[in-house]
């Protein structure tokens, strides 16, 4: 899908051409559903820049999951552990909190 900003040849033109409605001159198109009207607008000396999409930022990945709160339940402590070293869910389940904690802790020495 190609979008365009459209400048009319008359700077203040309000109206209608091929479907597309300018305002002071301007007006935003789509040539996907108004090729026609691009191809004439071309011919008529009309300014077309073409609108690139933005594309989406690119995120740095992260090196694996957030490190909980101190206070956070001992359910995200689990879980943490569980995903960073290799524990089973049981195995970190029967630890206490405060294990889990500094399990976590001596894995990020």
């Amino acid at each position: 899908m190609t979008r365009y900003d459209v400048t009319a040849p008359v700077a203040d033109y309000n109206g209608e051409v091929g479907g597309v409605r300018f305002y002071k001159g301007r007006a935003h198109v789509d040539a996907s559903t108004n090729g026609a009207a691009v191809a004439y607008m071309r011919r008529r000396g009309y300014t077309l820049t073409e609108v690139r999409e933005a594309e989406p930022e690119k995120t740095e990945a992260s090196e694996g999951p957030a490190k909980p709160k101190s206070g956070d339940p001992k359910d995200a402590w689990v879980a943490y552990v569980v995903a960073t070293t290799d524990l089973s869910e049981a195995e970190a389940a029967d630890l206490t909190k405060t294990e889990l904690q500094e399990l976590a802790t001596d894995k990020e020495a």
